[in-house]
């Protein structure tokens, strides 16, 4: 079954269910002790994100800003109002769980937690890497968010009117300082300290930027494949769980970054999948931004409460339900408390305000 014509406000449904399945694997890389290892390439679904990011926003924004329908700031502010709401709910379980656990006696350097509240309130990086968390936020996924506003704003200002050759040559850029990292750092897990801020830069404008310009010259019609469906959720497992070593980790991301996920999201993006396929990747797509922000407070807390099973069996058992209820909660959330906000806010923001003398 084809589509002639695609409505601007379509929902890429299976793009939902690729973004779902990346954040349960960054939910299994931050919990080692219920998981185990992390699965070695998990981290890469932080590219993932960055492509399908701005693919979206191409289908979402990238008219209106070329027409000037809305104007950069509005687009900034249209931005912070999503990922700040689900932020600022992480941030103050986070800052609960550290003043909690240093009344019970953890070390937590107060003064460093001070810098760290006011930076997490104004979503910038601490000057100082947090010597607790070994991060730059107190809500560690934060990184990402920040390093994606700053390729919001890039886009806000230039790229959504920019031609293709501008946006090829961010991502030549970007590719070769991608490389330079994945020589320095031996893989492109980095961006979440100072040192390594140049890498994170470059990858959110290379992934971002290639899926704007597949957005561009992706499929003009969407076409019923079930089995094409769920061969690239297959190939987003299997990509995220390879178990690739440690010493050849550069030359198995790079081209992963390179060339698999923009091919991934150009095949995906003319896929419809089955009816069963989309419920589930709606589920997931829905809940998927609350699970990524909120899931290393939410198990903190459930540590500190409970304590996390390290012995195998217990633990991946604990760790299954676990995921299955963080999933359930971050889609109610998102549901129930962050969509019916964010319209509630966007009408206050937009009602015109009274004149005064």
């Amino acid at each position: 079954m084809t589509e002639p014509t695609r409505p601007h406000r379509e929902r890429f449904v299976l793009l939902d269910g690729i973004r779902g399945i990346a954040a349960i694997f960054i939910v299994q890389r931050h919990a080692p002790e219920i998981f185990g290892k992390a699965l070695p390439s998990s981290y890469l679904g932080v590219d993932l994100f960055f492509a399908l990011s701005g693919f979206v926003l191409a289908h979402a924004y990238g008219q209106a800003l070329r027409d000037g329908a809305i104007t950069p700031a509005g687009f900034m502010r249209a931005r912070i109002l999503r990922l700040y709401l689900l932020y600022g709910m992480a941030l103050a379980l986070m800052i609960a769980y550290y003043l909690t656990a240093h009344e019970i006696g953890r070390e937590i350097a107060m003064g460093e937690l001070a810098i760290g509240i006011v930076t997490g309130i104004l979503f910038i990086p601490s000057p100082i890497t947090l010597s607790f968390n070994a991060a730059l936020f107190l809500v560690h996924p934060a990184w990402s968010l920040f390093n994606e506003l700053v390729a919001n704003l890039a886009y806000a200002l230039k790229g959504a009117r920019a031609g293709v050759k501008p946006i090829l040559a961010v991502i030549g850029i970007s590719a070769a300082v991608l490389i330079i990292a994945g020589i320095e750092f031996g893989r492109l897990h980095a961006g979440f300290r100072w040192n390594e801020m140049y890498a994170g830069l470059a990858r959110v404008f290379f992934s971002f930027s290639a899926g704007v310009l597949i957005y561009r010259f992706r499929p003009k019609t969407t076409v019923l494949r079930p089995w094409v469906s769920l061969a690239c959720l297959a190939v987003v497992i299997a990509v995220l769980a390879a178990p690739t070593p440690k010493d050849l980790k550069a030359f198995f991301d790079i081209p992963v970054v390179f060339f698999v996920w923009p091919a991934l999201l150009y095949v995906a993006s003319g896929s419809i999948p089955s009816a069963r396929v989309a419920t589930v990747s709606n589920v997931l797509g829905t809940a998927s931004y609350a699970l990524y922000v909120l899931h290393t407070p939410l198990m903190d807390w459930f540590e500190l409460i409970w304590g996390l099973a390290t012995d195998r069996p217990i633990g991946l058992a604990i760790g299954c339900l676990l995921v299955i209820a963080m999933v359930a909660l971050s889609w109610w959330l998102t549901v129930a408390v962050d969509q019916p906000l964010q319209k509630r806010l966007k009408h206050l923001i937009r009602r015109p305000q009274p004149a005064f003398p």
